[in-house]
């Protein structure tokens, strides 16, 4: 074997293994988001940890119209919207979701 094919050989190796060793940290950073779901009433919901922001997802399963009031941590963050039968619908505010819950029937 010659010294240039040992030279690049020995290369590869070392490129091969700071590849490897630079992989479980990469993995550590990338962690999966938590979801949330869960029911209010009438709602299913469901949303995933954010860094600055959450969405909230949501269905009214009842068949009648009802208002949803979510509430997020930051500084009392607050969003309430009547959403008819079957009818689906997301909202995006800063921090983490407080609270989420049905405040009844919407008649309007």
């Amino acid at each position: 074997m010659t010294t240039r094919l040992r030279t690049v050989l020995a290369s590869a190796a070392a490129l091969i293994a700071l590849g490897a060793a630079g992989a479980p940290a990469s993995a550590a950073e990338m962690q999966p988001m938590s979801k949330h779901t869960g029911t209010a009433g009438c709602f299913n919901w469901s949303w995933a940890d954010g860094d600055v922001t959450t969405t909230v997802y949501f269905h009214n399963t009842c068949g009648h119209a009802e208002w949803i009031d979510i509430v997020w941590t930051h500084g009392g963050g607050e969003y309430e919207a009547p959403y008819q039968a079957d009818e689906k619908g997301s909202y995006k505010d800063y921090g983490a979701v407080k609270s989420i819950t049905d405040m009844g029937r919407w008649t309007g």
